[in-house]
């Protein structure tokens, strides 16, 4: 378990839930079962690979969400530690969580159970494949880089000299030059007559060079390449 603890989702503040969920599930996702810790307003949904948490209240921003056992007292290690928390709420009568920030500023929330559960059982994949990176748009990468590298990712060169391939169990992680990338980006590799089904299915998107892009009600940027 790296220092941030067990990857959990992609949390992304959906105003519109009905509408985020639906277009989620039309495009082949799963929803799966969530607990009674999360107030009503959260629903997530799954490609098999990467579960997309979607939040009506309480978000302000997307978020990686991980998993930390006995929360407070690594919150309090993060401290003496001279991190920044810019969110903690850790009380015995509520669920805890605390947030910190990359050096570029993406949001990370650490909480103390998970809010899901997923059934054993191989899902089927969505229209347009499973998730096969989570691209973070970076104006520090270096400093990115060794922050999450001393958290226990694991680190790899890309494709060029203005992006970073991170992993830890359950996420690939993708460190890109803010100059090419903003935000945060779901990445994606199709095959068959998707864009064919896609419009049956009443789903706009735009090319993007040789990719395709999709964007989610909530404002997701979904990379379909291929």
């Amino acid at each position: 378990m790296s220092r941030l603890g067990q990857f959990l989702e992609f949390s992304v503040p959906a105003p519109d839930l009905g509408a985020s969920l639906d277009f989620y599930l039309r495009l082949g996702f799963t929803e799966v079962r969530v607990n009674d810790i999360r107030p009503r307003g959260y629903a997530a949904v799954t490609d098999g690979q990467i579960v997309i948490g979607l939040h009506a209240a309480g978000l302000d921003e997307p978020a990686l969400t991980f998993v930390r056992p006995d929360l407070a007292r690594h919150a309090r290690a993060l401290l003496d530690a001279g991190e920044e928390l810019h969110v903690m709420r850790l009380d015995d009568d509520q669920f805890n969580e605390v947030g910190l920030r990359t050096p570029d500023g993406h949001l990370l929330m650490l909480l103390e159970a998970p809010t899901f559960s997923v059934s054993d059982d191989e899902l089927p994949p969505p229209l347009i494949g499973r998730c096969t990176e989570l691209a973070l748009g970076s104006s520090v990468l270096a400093d990115t880089r060794d922050f999450f590298e001393l958290a226990g990712f694991l680190g790899t060169e890309g494709e060029d000299e203005d992006s970073v391939l991170l992993t830890a169990p359950g996420l690939s992680l993708a460190l890109r030059s803010a100059a090419r990338q903003a935000g945060v980006t779901l990445r994606f590799e199709p095959s068959g007559v998707w864009r064919e089904t896609l419009e049956t299915r009443g789903i706009a998107g735009r090319p993007s060079g040789q990719d395709y892009v999709l964007v989610a009600p909530e404002g997701t940027r979904l990379l379909l390449v291929g």
